[in-house]
């Protein structure tokens, strides 16, 4: 693959010289070679490159792409909403063009992955049994890898349900781990955070509160950016219903807080998918309380 015309096009539009770019690295002979997709430059250079242009690597693929995000993270986004707006056509589009493509090309391991996210989320909104392959494919590869990135959180998230307390407590470990370990990578630093706090929701859904409490323990002391509002608005939602449940008197005013941030940044999707999970707590843990109800009314007549 050449990256040599985004190089150029980059490189003028920030009106930067071919030494300033190059800085020595590569002669220019051998830089215009690369621009013109005859040759590539050693990985060392290439990045010295994205260096001197002010460009990550992650930053750098955008712009390659048009400025679109790759496939992976559009159509996981798309399988995210349509799964917290419970829209099973959607749904059941998506699992359709992501056969298409895997039997296109079967050797793509991510269409496959996606697939089969999408047919476990269809099986649990239908109250359906799990696919057991599906199931398979994805149980069997998250436990295989002792290292999780972006894409091994992105599947865990979106079938955690499949998962019995006992393994997502077996897993915790390895999680916690890699959330010390990529605390201060900026594109990815809140990954293992939004993991650990879409446990903690798993663990108040299967009544699992000690469980919780570790959970909610280990994110006080985890540093987040200004930026990451959503992230910090579910852990506080997620800690209000645990000092709820444990009768404690501030777990009403987190609730009402973390949904008057989704209400006021228009995250209506989000809103409704809080709405309904406190819902479901509720009736899990048979509770029942006239400030609850006041949070209900508040929010579900808006």
């Amino acid at each position: 693959m050449s990256f040599g015309k985004t190089i150029s096009n980059i490189r003028k539009s920030k009106h930067l010289s071919i030494d300033q770019v190059t800085s020595s690295t590569i002669t220019k002979s051998s830089y215009s070679r690369f621009i013109e997709g005859k040759t590539q430059p050693s990985v060392n250079n290439f990045l010295t490159i994205l260096d001197n242009l002010h460009v990550n690597f992650e930053e750098f693929l955008f712009i390659e792409r048009g400025f679109c995000p790759n496939f992976f993270n559009k159509v996981n986004t798309e399988i995210h909403l349509a799964s917290i707006k419970q829209d099973i056509h959607k749904l059941e589009d998506l699992k359709h063009t992501l056969q298409v493509y895997h039997q296109e090309d079967p050797n793509a391991t991510e269409y496959y992955h996606l697939e089969c996210v999408v047919t476990l989320i269809l099986n649990n909104l239908k109250g359906q049994e799990y696919d057991p392959t599906s199931k398979k494919v994805i149980y069997n590869y998250l436990m295989s890898c002792d290292l999780w990135t972006h894409y091994e959180h992105t599947l865990f998230k979106n079938t955690i349900f499949i998962f019995n307390v006992n393994t997502v407590k077996a897993m915790e470990k390895s999680i916690i781990k890699n959330l010390d370990n990529y605390q201060l990578f900026h594109e990815y630093g809140n990954e293992s955070f939004r993991t650990m706090a879409i446990m903690l929701g798993f663990y108040i859904h299967n009544k699992d509160l000690m469980a919780a409490i570790r959970i909610i323990t280990k994110l006080t002391n985890v540093h987040l950016e200004p930026s990451m509002v959503f992230e910090k608005n579910v852990y506080q939602l997620c800690t209000g219903i645990v000092f709820m449940l444990s009768n404690q008197k501030n777990g009403f005013e987190k609730i009402k807080t973390a949904l008057k941030v989704f209400e006021f940044t228009d995250a209506k999707e989000y809103l409704y998918a809080s709405i309904t999970y406190l819902k479901q707590i509720s009736n899990i843990y048979n509770f029942h309380h006239p400030k609850l109800d006041e949070i209900f009314n508040d929010f579900t007549c808006k």
